[in-house]
């Protein structure tokens, strides 16, 4: 089983993003609100969690 401290920040971003879209897809299921709206509203997240990975936490060479 991996711990959680083995983990890195870029596996944190991926499910992140995961995890929006998920939530933005039950949404869609749930509510009357469409898919795409649904989605659209899920991808301003995972493009912020995108936006950190690259901006303010990026990868390094070591």
């Amino acid at each position: 089983m991996t711990e959680v401290a083995s983990l890195s920040t870029a596996d944190f971003v991926l499910a992140s993003i995961a995890l929006v879209m998920t939530l933005a897809a039950f949404g869609a299921v749930v509510t009357s609100l469409s898919v795409a709206v649904a989605f659209g509203a899920g991808s301003i997240p995972a493009t912020g969690s995108i936006g950190y990975a690259l901006f303010y936490n990026p990868p390094t060479d070591t």
